[in-house]
């Protein structure tokens, strides 16, 4: 309990005005009173990009992996893909947050076994019997491998023996080989592989996992290990032999291989732009020999029934070969959106159609399925020409990776993530139609805002992450803003130019942090990425002026580093006339701004009202937030990167000082929504931990006590980034995850039970 003067400190100084509530958004909450908490999946839909994909002989469990969290299974009775790393499948012991929040480095199906699945995620091996209801640990040894790297679309990184779903091989990137032969049981580390021997080898740079392909009578194993060449073993892969190394200076690297009836092998490699073949016990450089264009080859697919070869490069554009290699045809390509799936997907249909694993579907003839960059999607050949139109297959996937989420009064909520701009959604639980600013590929929005002075305004720093790429149609940043409640958007119409920047750079000002003045919608302060200095505008972005911080040291006087931290560290008061807040943490050059600087002039006059970090290791995804309706009322988290002092901060004097909320640790975000009934402060929601017991949680006495309302909602065991609340619905609130989309949130009336695997949504115990 905090103390009385604490208490008093702590006292309500004014009412909070309620917008009127935006009609279907989701169905009504309950009251205030209720038992428990329904949570559900914002429908999105889509996203990231999908890496892998397997499936057993008899095409009975289909499952993809992903690059930025987890692995989905098909579920045909449901139309729709499963997350398989939630609470419901994944061992209590791994129930932890930060834990397996990442994505999936390797997924198999062991084809003769379509029960048995193997799952390799955060440094070791999962075993499932059933189908993905439940994984247990394998007895691998600690290894290391990324599932995000930039050789995420390599592969198959793990393959099960088409004859016994107990053998199973693993390749690493530098931890060498590994072989179980009892199901994951016991492992061993295969000498004889090529390269990646473990910690008595060392690689300048990063590179490929070891990649394993079983030919399809199982008779033997093929392993790749980047510049060190191809081995092959004829003894279920206790041992292996190099195979003969093709007559070429440069080491091979196979991104993708496939076997054709025949027993013949076809490999691409991406950085060569070559396609090999191995037959009669040689290697053919099959680029040279038909005389073809060299290009970034990105996976290749033989057809099984008659042996032709489609490669892909890893914009979709695609050739084919019905004579083994020696003459090959153009394959036209197109994409659209397939039945029941996120309408918003229309925006593949590109002349660059991001293309990662292609193979043939074990059952379908002339099927095939591509592990692309907006979800899955499969296409059939037609003939005669074997021209394929790509259907998406992505329902049931939210891979979306979120940064922001604004629920402003009176308006539909916004969803502002990587890669597809920002989606209004209208209705929760239906996907998005489209996005904004504009449904260019790719875009990123980075931050929202909105201001009590003209309600439907919002801004953004939307950004093309592709810096130094794709910035010809003028649109690499469209940063701006909406006046009708994230409907349509307008670019600023200049972009000013930081201290140590061409005016040339497309990228000159993008990303970072941005707000809009509680009184003015034309005055907003922007604070780039990079660590470059901020803007501030008082006529919505037709011309901009420097922020000058007293003591700074030119260039760089920014405090955000790095694009990728979902940092939120600028914020104007949603009270106060042209009061803005900047929390620096000292960067670069200038740690002698370490501290919260405020202007009240709209960002002509900047002072240091605190001095030094508001608290330790505040560099990264630090958030600072504002309480609405409440003049000067702060919260400030660090994030939760830091092992020593996590504690949440608040402030009721601008900043000045501090109090300590020492049982509140290790906070992700801070939101504020409508005031509980005969409350007149905000709502208060944290995901973190209160007492040492992780979870989202809520206070409607001004941060005195604290009930939590979900711990892992929808059974995500992703990372909670960013969240927010709504103001016009008592108790909805909304998370974003690092690698998984949206949910929110709201009373309910439900049942509680623990999340279940292909559950659609969650019910959960308030206080539980």
């Amino acid at each position: 309990m905090l103390s009385a003067l604490v208490l008093a400190l702590l006292a309500l100084v004014a009412d909070q005005s309620a917008g009127s509530e935006v009609r279907g958004v989701a169905p009504p909450a309950a009251g205030a009173a209720a038992p428990a908490y329904s949570w559900r999946p914002v429908a999105i839909g889509g996203g990231g990009f999908i890496t892998g994909y397997s499936a057993d002989e008899k095409g009975v469990t289909r499952i993809v992996r992903t690059d930025v969290y987890g692995a989905y299974l098909w579920l045909p009775e449901a139309n729709r893909w499963l997350q398989l790393v939630t609470t419901a499948s994944m061992p209590s012991e791994d129930h932890k947050p930060m834990t397996l929040n990442e994505g999936v480095y390797e997924i198999v199906v062991a084809p003769s076994d379509p029960d048995r699945i193997y799952m390799a995620i955060h440094g070791r091996v999962y075993r499932s019997d059933d189908r993905g209801h439940r994984f247990v640990r394998t007895g691998l040894p600690p290894v290391t491998f990324d599932a995000n790297s930039p050789f995420r679309h390599y592969g198959p990184f793990m393959s099960v023996s088409p004859r016994d779903p107990d053998l199973v091989l693993l390749g690493t990137p530098n931890d060498g080989l590994w072989r179980s032969e009892n199901g994951g049981r016991d492992w061993t580390r295969i000498a004889t592989a090529p390269g990646g021997l473990g910690s008595g080898r060392t690689t300048p740079e990063p590179r490929p996992g070891l990649v394993v392909w079983f030919s399809p009578d199982g008779t033997q194993v093929w392993v790749m290990s980047a510049g060190d060449g191809v081995a092959r073993s004829l003894d279920g892969g206790r041992s292996f032999k190099p195979l003969v190394a093709p007559s070429d200076p440069h080491p091979i690297s196979l991104r993708h291989g496939a076997f054709g009836p025949d027993g013949t092998f076809y490999g691409v490699d991406h950085d060569q732009k070559k396609i090999w073949k191995f037959s009669a016990g040689a290697w053919e450089d099959l680029t040279r020999a038909a005389g073809l264009s060299p290009a970034p080859f990105g996976s290749v697919a033989v057809n099984p029934a008659d042996g032709s070869i489609y490669v892909f490069d890893e914009g979709g554009h695609a050739i084919r070969s019905q004579d083994g290699g020696r003459r090959w045809s153009r394959v036209l390509t197109g994409a659209r959106v397939g039945k029941d799936d996120p309408p918003w997907l229309h925006v593949a249909d590109q002349g660059f159609f991001a293309t990662g694993q292609v193979v043939f579907d074990p059952v379908v003839p002339g099927r095939l399925w591509n592990a692309a960059g907006t979800g899955v999607y499969f296409g059939d050949i037609a003939w005669p020409l074997g021209n394929i139109v790509w259907q998406s297959q992505a329902r049931g996937i939210e891979e979306l990776v979120a940064n922001d989420v604004s629920a402003a009064p009176g308006q539909a909520p916004l969803f502002a993530a990587w890669d597809f701009g920002i989606h209004r959604r209208d209705d929760l639980e239906r996907f998005s139609t489209g996005y904004g600013p504009k449904e260019r590929v790719l875009i990123a929005a980075q931050q929202l805002d909105w201001t009590p002075a003209q309600p439907g305004f919002f801004v953004t720093n939307a950004s093309d992450t592709r810096t130094g790429c794709c910035s010809e149609d003028g649109d690499a940043v469209l940063a701006g803003y909406s006046e009708d409640g994230g409907r349509t958007w307008s670019k600023f119409a200049t972009l000013p130019q930081p201290p140590g920047t061409a005016p040339s750079d497309p990228w000159r000002m993008a990303f970072g942090s941005i707000a809009v003045a509680a009184d003015d919608a034309r005055n907003i302060v922007w604070a780039p990425t990079h660590n470059r200095s901020p803007f501030y505008t008082t006529d919505m972005g037709r011309t901009w002026r420097r922020v000058v911080l007293p003591g700074e040291r030119l260039p760089n006087t920014g405090s955000h580093a790095d694009y990728y931290f979902h940092r939120k560290t600028l914020a104007a008061d949603k009270v106060l006339a042209k009061t803005f807040y900047l929390v620096h943490s000292g960067d670069g050059l200038n740690p002698g701004l370490a501290g919260l600087w405020v202007t009240r002039d709209g960002g002509a006059d900047w002072s240091r009202v605190y001095k030094g970090q508001i608290a330790p290791a505040s560099r990264y995804s630090a958030k600072l937030r504002v309480v609405p309706g409440r003049a000067g009322h702060l919260f400030f988290t660090s994030g939760v990167s830091n092992p020593g002092d996590t504690a949440l901060r608040r402030s009721i004097d601008g900043g000045r000082t501090w109090i300590v909320l020492r049982r509140v640790q290790a906070v992700h975000d801070i939101a504020f929504g409508k005031a509980a009934p005969e409350r007149d402060y905000p709502a208060i929601y944290v995901t973190g931990r209160i007492d040492g017991r992780y979870g989202v949680w809520r206070s409607v006495d001004n941060a005195v006590n604290w009930v939590r309302i979900g711990e892992f909602p929808v059974g995500a065991l992703d990372e909670v980034v960013v969240m927010d609340a709504d103001k016009d619905v008592f108790g909805r609130v909304y998370l974003g995850f690092k690698g998984s989309g949206w949910r929110f949130g709201q009373p309910s009336t439900c049942k509680p039970k623990p999340y279940t695997f292909g559950g659609g949504g969650e019910c959960y115990f308030l206080g539980s």
